[in-house]
């Protein structure tokens, strides 16, 4: 039988201090402080944690990777030790009988018991779908459903996927499928992007003290188009002025609701940037400074072949010159090892500033307080 996992956020900050333990806002484990209280006490935790991380353990942190098989290899199992990735993402040949996710799920975060990986997965309900047995609907029939319904499915997910002992699910979808061909259509809550908003907000909303984090995606907005950035670079003609009135909504209805992490789609916005939103620095700004996001920015996979033609050490060094916080790599045509490593280099040549990597893994080491 299933139970939700407690482990990550009782073993997560073991070597912080108790005192600023004890007093830190953390539903189900450290009780109710005041949030102002709760938050100079986490941030206390938080920087005790990033002193006792070395420079390769907190590049390590920015990077969520892929496993095998249905049960950890005993090469994942080694690699992941040493290595010690932020996070993890399970995909469908991960996805065995209930019992082997769970077994999967626990034997990954077995692997550094000090700090364990994140466990990620896609559950959005509809047509992407890994767990069977949702008791959620997909998207576009929840997209029919008053907003207080939506909430209630929202949280029965939430807590499905808790009971696997996954981390992170990478929904909601706050696309706008504004046509019927958009590759967004049957993922999306509709096309009408306040219509979707509201949705986008009742989804995080209800999941939010299921203990999993959820993730608005694929930001900036993939539903104006009909292509998939799974074969190729969509490309979006879409001025910041239109964007802000329109896609735009649905992702910040989530940053309102609270969501913990956005994942940026690969896209083209041919008027913000020639590089590939995931891969952009204006793209950040869009949602650091004009809709005010401080959590947790995330790839999508950064082996799909809208990227993939590029070579994966630059895709590192775009990604963190644009301040990207998670790398996702759900295969990879390097070792993720090498990826890294080359990180660390560049940090410790001076190329990268440590500062740079600090930045994010405060966000990261953040979810977990969040949770």
């Amino acid at each position: 039988m299933r139970q939700r996992h407690s482990q990550i956020t009782r073993r997560t900050f073991a070597g912080a201090t108790l005192g600023a333990l004890a007093a830190t806002r953390r539903i189900g484990l450290f009780g109710h402080a005041s949030a102002e209280g709760g938050r100079r006490a986490s941030d206390a935790a938080i920087e005790v944690q990033l002193a006792r991380l070395s420079l390769a353990e907190k590049v390590a942190q920015l990077f969520m990777v892929d496993v095998l098989d249905l049960s950890l290899t005993p090469d994942d199992a080694a690699w992941l030790t040493r290595d010690r990735p932020g996070g993890v993402i399970l995909l469908g040949n991960n996805i065995g009988t209930p019992e082997e996710v769970a077994a999967l799920v626990a034997a990954i975060h077995a692997t550094n018991p000090d700090l364990p990986p994140l466990v990620a997965v896609d559950q959005e309900g509809g047509p992407v779908s890994r767990l069977a047995g949702d008791p959620a609907p997909g998207a576009v029939a929840l997209g029919q459903l008053p907003d207080d319904e939506v909430a209630a499915f929202a949280r029965a997910r939430a807590d499905y996927v808790a009971s696997f002992g996954f981390d992170v699910n990478f929904a909601p979808v706050a696309d706008v499928a504004y046509r019927a061909d958009s590759i967004m259509a049957e993922r999306a809550f509709g096309a009408d992007p306040v219509q979707v908003a509201a949705k986008v907000a009742a989804v995080v909303a209800g999941g939010a003290e299921s203990g999993v984090l959820h993730a608005a995606k694929h930001f900036p907005g993939h539903g104006r188009s009909p292509l998939d950035s799974h074969e190729l670079l969509p490309e979006i003609d879409l001025s910041p002025a239109a964007w802000s009135a329109t896609d735009a909504l649905p992702f910040q209805a989530a940053i309102e609701a609270g969501v913990p992490i956005v994942m940026l789609g690969h896209l083209r916005y041919s008027q913000w940037d020639d590089l590939p939103t995931s891969l952009s620095g204006v793209t950040v700004e869009m949602l650091r400074g004009r809709l005010g996001f401080d959590g947790v920015i995330v790839t999508d996979d950064l082996a799909m072949a809208a990227v993939a033609d590029r070579d994966p050490f630059a895709i590192v060094d775009w990604a963190i010159a644009a301040g990207v916080d998670w790398l996702l790599f759900g295969s990879h045509a390097v070792p993720v090892s090498d990826l890294i490593a080359y990180l660390q280099d560049q940090v410790a040549s001076g190329t990268v500033a440590e500062t740079r990597i600090d930045e994010s893994v405060r966000r990261l080491l953040r979810l977990r307080f969040d949770r």
